[in-house]
């Protein structure tokens, strides 16, 4: 029941079934039981234009720019996810900082974006563990971000 009410919401109100079965393979056009018994689907989409930006351009591309100096691990512009690598400054080699972005939906909106900072720190074995970071810190990026958004959507009207 769940492939027929998922099948059939993808109709135009305004669409045909087809009359033939030529016509019908064309068209994108399936059926359950036969040829004739029940037809579903539609005209196929256009898939040839490739995924798009679910997530906001500027604040995509704001991000970006902001986290530009720290090496990426993860980009995906379609479910709007970037993840650094671990980034070392040189006046504080002791400590590394990790930054994940998160951008959700199309709008320009501050709730639309979400940063997470993680920080570790050389322990005196020598080793990495995971120490607490600001929440300033991940505030104080995600204004920047949105800053730069404000102006590259500005700079493009």
């Amino acid at each position: 029941m769940v492939l027929m009410a998922t099948a059939c919401s993808n109709m135009q109100s305004d669409s045909k079934p087809p009359a033939d079965r030529d016509d019908k393979r064309k068209l994108g056009f399936g059926s359950i039981g036969g040829e004739d018994f029940l037809t579903f689907g539609g005209p196929k989409k256009n898939t040839n234009s490739g995924p798009t930006l679910s997530a906001n351009k500027y604040l995509w591309k704001a991000s970006l720019q902001s986290l530009e100096f720290m090496p990426l691990i993860s980009v995906d512009a379609i479910g709007g996810v970037i993840i650094t690598d671990w980034y070392s400054t040189p006046s504080a080699p002791n400590e590394k900082f990790k930054v994940s972005v998160y951008i959700h939906g199309s709008v320009l909106r501050a709730d639309a974006l979400k940063v997470v900072v993680h920080k570790q720190v050389r322990a005196a074995n020598g080793n990495w563990v995971q120490s607490d970071t600001s929440m300033q810190v991940a505030t104080d990026l995600e204004n920047i971000i949105l800053s730069k958004a404000r102006q590259l959507k500005n700079l493009s009207s």
